[in-house]
């Protein structure tokens, strides 16, 4: 568990983490990071030691960079302890609940109906089988997910054209950002990365 009386310092050399880390897994050298965002390799030296810290910008630009999803490395600065060897097989109810809950607060109207739509809807399939068909295909490699997500919107647009789709008003799927996953998956499947980040979102036009 976490000790709360922690330092100021002590917090930013787990800050510092996000950023080490995260290069590390990526496989980019501090000099690629540099030139990148503009930045000299001390100032990403210093980000990685703690001393200073970048920007919010530069936060987003960094992970866009690196082609990842930053979500993993900031849940683990703000709860290192869910974060230990054999994790969640560990945690117990409220250790659980204290990571999970405030994570489904944050999210969306929308994406709180589509889980309302997955938990409970009249679509016809367990929420359970639900979840253990996410889980597996979580486990699976970049290529198996781009290839498996790319048959479900394919199937999905087949359908909504020949009016066969089941509540579609209920909650709809954000096309776009599936679209943009999908792309950005199968370049990462491409270069054998572990990740992809669809923060490039934003740059898209409508």
């Amino acid at each position: 568990m976490h000790d709360d009386t922690e330092t100021r310092v002590e917090r930013a050399t787990r800050f510092s983490k996000i950023w080490w880390q995260s290069r590390a897994d990526s496989g980019k050298s501090q000099e690629y990071m540099a030139l990148g965002l503009g930045v000299s390799k001390k100032t990403i030296q210093n980000w990685e030691r703690g001393i200073t810290s970048p920007s919010l910008f530069q936060s987003s630009e960094w992970f866009r960079l690196l082609g990842l999803n930053p979500m993993h490395y900031y849940l683990e600065f703000l709860y290192p302890w869910a974060f230990e060897e054999n994790q969640m097989k560990e945690m117990n109810e409220a250790e659980i609940d204290k990571l999970l809950i405030p994570l489904v607060q944050q999210t969306t109207v929308a994406e709180k109906q589509q889980l309302l739509y997955l938990m409970s809807g009249s679509h016809g399939s367990s929420w359970y089988a639900l979840l253990q068909m996410f889980t597996a295909h979580c486990h699976t490699t970049m290529q198996s997910r781009a290839a498996a997500a790319q048959l479900i919107l394919d199937n999905y647009e087949i359908e909504r054209e020949n009016d066969k789709l089941i509540c579609p008003e209920t909650a709809e799927p954000d096309l776009r950002a599936l679209q943009l996953a999908i792309s950005q998956g199968k370049n990462a499947a491409k270069k054998n990365e572990k990740g992809y980040t669809t923060q490039t979102m934003l740059d898209v036009e409508e």
